[in-house]
């Protein structure tokens, strides 16, 4: 899929988008943090442990929170996006609720980068394929053609953006992460295992940076960090 991109206000996409999240925390947390924090055990399962004071933490904690929030089931089925949109839906005036209802269809997935436009990126979709204009709405700079990045797509004011938190692959990984993606298409592995894995692979690399590439970037059965 190609979606089409109108010309953005980054700074007024980030603060709409900031503030439906932090309702949906919420609301997510009205009843307390227990399930909160059992979401974050499986978060840490899932892509790797991460402690307040490391260098990548906020990046994390966004990345859990965004999980938490639009990713994970609650004891109800739903997430916390379907959830407040069952409770409060009609309650919205109708832009409100297009906005909540884009939290609900979020994409999450690996990219490569194939052109860079300014804030325009076109990326081919690693996980599921298929390819996306979106807007790079995130501070990181030194983007090329070529790179891998781990982040989300959402729609924000009907544009879709790159939402609030990205992992940038080292430069020298892609064909090693070339390889894991021919593998976990070929044994049917879901998206969101995929980059759930990648991202595991590039915590472990900020960690133990003296290490090769090609000993952390493995296929899951393969690794042996």
């Amino acid at each position: 899929m190609t979606a089409v991109v109108r010309s953005p206000n980054i700074a007024s996409m980030t603060a709409a988008y900031e503030l439906l999240l932090e309702r949906l925390q919420t609301y997510a947390t009205r009843n307390g943090l227990d399930d909160a924090r059992l979401a974050r055990e499986e978060f840490h399962r899932r892509t790797g442990e991460f402690v307040e004071g490391e260098p990548w933490y906020e990046l994390r904690m966004n990345m859990f929170l965004d999980y938490y929030l639009l990713d994970r089931p609650s004891p109800s089925g739903l997430t916390p996006a379907e959830a407040f949109l069952v409770d409060f839906g009609d309650a919205l005036d109708p832009a409100q609720r297009l906005g909540f209802a884009h939290l609900t269809v979020t994409l999450r997935t690996a990219f490569r980068l194939l052109r860079i436009r300014g804030p325009e990126l076109l990326l081919d979709d690693l996980g599921g394929g298929g390819r996306w204009r979106a807007v790079w709405t995130l501070p990181t700079t030194g983007l090329k053609v070529g790179d891998i990045v781990d982040t989300r797509i959402v729609l924000v004011d009907g544009v879709p953006t790159t939402g609030r938190s990205a992992v940038l692959h080292p430069g020298e990984a892609p064909e090693a992460i070339a390889q894991i993606v021919s593998r976990a298409r070929g044994a049917g592995m879901a998206p969101r295992d995929l980059v759930d894995h990648l991202d595991k692979m590039r915590l472990k690399l900020d960690r133990y940076s003296n290490v090769r590439i090609r000993h952390v970037y493995q296929y899951p059965d393969d690794a042996i960090m």
